[in-house]
């Protein structure tokens, strides 16, 4: 039998991902077990086994393909002459609009049932400061333009994400869409007050 190239592994594994990712979504985490997984993705057992020990690993790895999405997503939004200040807003929209994602409850599943162990939380952490370079690039551009004041950009970083992070009590309350994404624009229009040099 031929082997594989390095081309059709990683096209095996994106399948099993996307298939475990679609199935996740569907069942849930706990519903879903390695054999519906291999099934949903149309793969052998030796193959899912081969790229993926555990369904721990596989949700750990689409969350981190997620988070990757998430950075290159906000790429997208980023249009050239966009101030600092109308980059924070439409940061603060596509936090609120990142709510939607159903794997967001695939992800809540696992936290509040699987008993996180400290290896898995700080990679967990890990992956949610990828984020933080996109907040500070924004923060010293301001900075560097006279927008905002002189400050840590670094210390700026970590309230915004808080900020955000903390408003996704919104999802968890059911708060209306329309409610909640005032609700983030009007922190991002507060920090923005703060921080601002006029």
């Amino acid at each position: 039998m031929a082997r594989k190239t390095a081309e059709e592994t990683e096209r095996t594994r994106q399948q099993i991902l996307k298939g475990a990712r679609d199935l996740f979504i569907r069942k849930g985490y706990n519903a879903a077990s390695m054999e519906d997984i291999r099934k949903h993705a149309n793969v052998s057992k030796g193959s899912i086994y081969y790229h993926f020990k555990s369904k721990h690993q596989l949700l750990m790895e689409i969350f981190e393909q997620k988070t990757i999405e998430w950075i290159e997503g906000w790429q997208k939004i980023v249009k050239p002459g966009m101030t600092p200040v109308e980059k924070l807003y439409a940061l603060a929209d596509y936090w609120q609009e990142d709510f939607d994602d159903p794997f967001l409850k695939v992800v809540d599943e696992f936290l509040t049932s699987q008993g996180v162990d400290t290896g898995t939380f700080e990679k967990m952490i890990e992956l949610v400061q990828m984020q933080y370079p996109v907040i500070q690039s924004i923060i010293e551009e301001g900075i560097a333009s006279g927008e905002f004041k002189r400050d840590d950009p670094a210390e700026l970083t970590y309230i915004f994400a808080s900020t955000m992070g903390g408003l996704g009590m919104t999802y968890y309350e059911k708060v209306p869409r329309e409610r909640a994404r005032a609700i983030y624009r009007k922190a991002a229009e507060l920090f923005i007050r703060g921080i601002s040099a006029k």
